[in-house]
C-alpha cells in the first residue's frame, strides 16, 4: 500500500491514507502559432520540475502549525515515475531520489529483472536486448503553495488538500 509522506522540518515524517496525488509538470514556455498557422512550444529552459497536488479525507488532519504558504517540504509520491534502460545498458541514474522500498525494474512483459540499488543509481546483473523499465515514487523538495482543510460534521470526517511545486 503506497501512503503520501510528508517531511516537514522540525517534524518526524507524516503519512496520510486515502489520498489522490496528481503531479503536473510545469511549463518551462509557452504555446505560440507560427504564421503559417502551426502551433510551436518555445521553451525557455530545459529544467523539468513538478507541481502536486494532494487530496485526502481521514478521520484525521495532518499536523499543519508547521504548514504554511511558502513552506518547504519534503513529499514522498504516491505517484510513481517511469524511466527506461536502454537496450544492452546495464545503469541508471535515477532523476529524483525514490521513496524507500519503491523500485521496481522489469522486462517489456512486466517480469521482475535482477538488479541492485546503490544510492540512486540502478543497476542490472546483465544487459538486455530489450528495453527495461524502472518504476519508482519520488521525493520531491517542495514549496507550499496552498493549504485547506474541510470537515463535515455529520459524518465525522475530515479532508486537506495541500498544492506544491518542486524547488
Amino acid at each position: 500500500m503506497n501512503e503520501i509522506i510528508l517531511g516537514i522540518a522540525g517534524l518526524p515524517q507524516e503519512r496520510a491514507r486515502n489520498c489522490v496525488q496528481e503531479l503536473i509538470p510545469i511549463a518551462n514556455g509557452n504555446f505560440k502559432k507560427s504564421v503559417n498557422g502551426n502551433l510551436l512550444f518555445l521553451e525557455t529552459s530545459k529544467r523539468q520540475k513538478y507541481r502536486s497536488v494532494i487530496s485526502c479525507s481521514d478521520s484525521q488532519s495532518p499536523i499543519i502549525d508547521k504548514i504554511w504558504i511558502g513552506s518547504q517540504i519534503n513529499v514522498g509520491c504516491i505517484q510513481n515515475l517511469w524511466q527506461i534502460i536502454r537496450p544492452g545498458e546495464t545503469i541508471l541514474d535515477l532523476i529524483r531520489p525514490a521513496v524507500s522500498g519503491s523500485i521496481r525494474v522489469i522486462d517489456n512483459l512486466g517480469q521482475n529483472v535482477p538488479h541492485s540499488i546503490s544510492g540512486n543509481r540502478i543497476l542490472l546483473k546483465k544487459s538486455s536486448p530489450q528495453k527495461t523499465f524502472v518504476s519508482f515514487r519520488p521525493w520531491l523538495t517542495m514549496l507550499v503553495t496552498n493549504f485547506s482543510m474541510k470537515t463535515n460534521e455529520w459524518e465525522m470526517e475530515s479532508g486537506w488538500k495541500l498544492e506544491s511545486e518542486e524547488i
